[in-house]
């Protein structure tokens, strides 16, 4: 982290082995949201700092928030779970 002040990254579970190590180093992380899939899921991001760097990664967080609005938006949760498909009739 000499060189870069925060590496910003999807987050999912293929990245899970960043959010491990950083368990494990003692590296702060942020995650936050960034919008939504087609499919109305969430989707986030997570800022990675380093070593008692956890300013920074505050700092940009902030901005981002601040920029983007992400934070204040929630996915639209149905009421009532969508109707099964009909299975195809064999023919």
């Amino acid at each position: 982290m000499q060189t870069v002040d925060v590496i910003v990254t999807p987050t999912g579970a293929a990245n899970l082995s960043q959010l491990v190590a950083t368990n494990l180093t003692g590296h702060p992380a942020v995650i936050l949201p960034n919008g939504f899939r087609d499919d109305g899921t969430p989707v986030s991001l997570t800022l990675l700092g380093g070593l008692f760097e956890e300013a920074k990664v505050l700092a940009v967080a902030r901005a981002y928030q601040d920029a983007t609005g992400f934070h204040l938006k929630h996915p639209v949760v149905p009421l009532t779970p969508p109707a099964p498909t009909p299975a195809p009739v064999a023919g």
